[in-house]
């Protein structure tokens, strides 16, 4: 499994991370997360016809646009010609009946059931919106994964949830759905929660999207794919490196497990976990006398 595990992770650094590390562009994201598919659960997927598939969708926008839309055009109108074409006329909508499930990360199902999460939507629609020669960015807003795009003249910006049937988000809807993610701490909301964010961040909360599922139904071998290919990103990233000492430990390599976990601690002192953490190295220690 560990020479499988690392071939996995050398297609998965020349195919997606060598380009998201180098590159604050999010041209490629939907690309990546086909790549993440083929790697983790769809061996034979043909990345570049789905791609194709994905990109005669945006043709199909632009064509709707051209004859429908006097220019010059108002960016709403852009975005509403998009939720027509995605949300009325193919049906895509949020999967909130079996919200957990790992088929909603993996685009080339979303693509075939027209139904995902956030932030599978959201990839979709910022391919769709590129085929329209229209500029959307990611935006990593805590718990719910959205869309924005920057006026021209840079004077605001128009923040999309295609999750809810591409609605602008206003900053009362912004602040309501910051409250239903995370109630009873009233947390501020502020212009940094939705900063846009990089093909490195979204890429990481899909992955971590997967490990909470993979998690759940127990596919404790493609959660250690998941979270190998978290630390080929970030290599410094502290749940995954608290993730990979719990798994040393559970796979029965204490020694490498204490080395693992010493780091997680050095890299993050203050963690939330910190104290559990530590009894676990405390527990390895005593076992190892």
């Amino acid at each position: 499994m560990a020479a499988n595990i690392d071939s996995l992770i050398q297609d998965w650094k020349s195919s997606v991370v060598k380009d998201i590390t180098s590159s604050a562009d999010a041209d490629r994201l939907a690309e990546h997360a086909l790549h993440l598919s083929r790697i983790l659960a769809y061996p034979g997927l043909d990345v570049p016809a789905v791609l194709a598939k994905i990109d005669s969708m945006g043709q199909e926008v632009a064509q709707l646009a051209k004859k429908s839309l006097s220019t010059p055009r108002r960016p709403t109108q852009i975005i509403d010609k998009i939720n027509e074409y995605l949300f009325s006329a193919q049906k895509f909508k949020a999967n909130t009946d079996d919200y957990y499930n790992p088929l909603n990360s993996y685009l080339n199902i979303v693509i075939e059931r027209k139904t995902g999460i956030p932030i599978t939507l959201a990839i979709l629609y910022l391919r769709v919106a590129r085929g329209v020669s229209f500029r959307m960015d990611p935006v990593n807003f805590p718990g719910h994964f959205l869309v924005k795009h920057v006026l021209e003249d840079n004077s605001g910006e128009i923040i999309v949830d295609p999750f809810n049937g591409g609605r602008i988000m206003d900053d009362y809807s912004l602040k309501a759905l910051l409250d239903q993610t995370y109630p009873r701490q009233n947390i501020p909301l502020t212009h940094a929660l939705a900063e846009k964010a990089t093909p490195s961040q979204v890429i990481i909360r899909m992955l971590n999207n997967l490990k909470g599922s993979y998690y759940e139904a127990q596919d404790m071998d493609r959660y250690g794919i998941a979270n190998e290919m978290v630390l080929a990103i970030d290599q410094f990233n502290p749940d995954a490196i608290r993730d990979k000492g719990i798994m040393l430990l559970k796979n029965g390599d204490p020694p490498e497990a204490l080395k693992v976990l010493n780091s997680y601690l050095e890299i993050n002192p203050e963690a939330d976990d910190a104290d559990e953490i530590l009894d676990i190295i405390r527990q390895i220690r005593s076992g190892m006398k």
